[in-house]
């Protein structure tokens, strides 16, 4: 009965163990360490931005310049913004990212390969 128990409890441990790892590693001062710099462009590569969210240019910022160039480029066909990141769910790290930044997720994905390099 005792050895029962024991392993319920080790297994209750180590869950919350776990979840604590999880919802430590969704806080900004971690995440200003593991984030990767997200990049987007436009098909043609005439606009391109690099977002890092700790060096205050985050997604805002690469939408406001995003519709400054449509502004200035009226000409230019290549009018969707692409996000040329994956989506990886298996990054823990970055659920909250998932949640409280859905709008980088939401754009189209294209490869490198698929875009014409200027």
């Amino acid at each position: 009965m005792k050895n029962s128990e024991n392993k319920k409890r080790k297994v209750r441990n180590t869950i919350i163990l776990l979840l604590c790892f999880i919802a430590i590693s969704n806080t900004s001062p971690v995440q200003f360490f593991t984030l990767d710099g997200y990049h987007y462009r436009n098909a043609d590569s005439s606009f391109s931005y690099t977002e890092y969210p700790g060096k205050g240019l985050d997604f805002e910022t690469g939408q406001t310049r995003w519709e400054r160039f449509k502004k200035l480029n009226r000409q230019n066909p290549n009018k969707t913004l692409y996000r040329t990141f994956r989506i990886n769910p298996l990054k823990f790290w970055e659920w909250w990212q998932f949640i409280a930044h859905n709008g980088r997720y939401r754009l189209p994905y294209i490869t490198s390969a698929e875009t014409a390099q200027p």
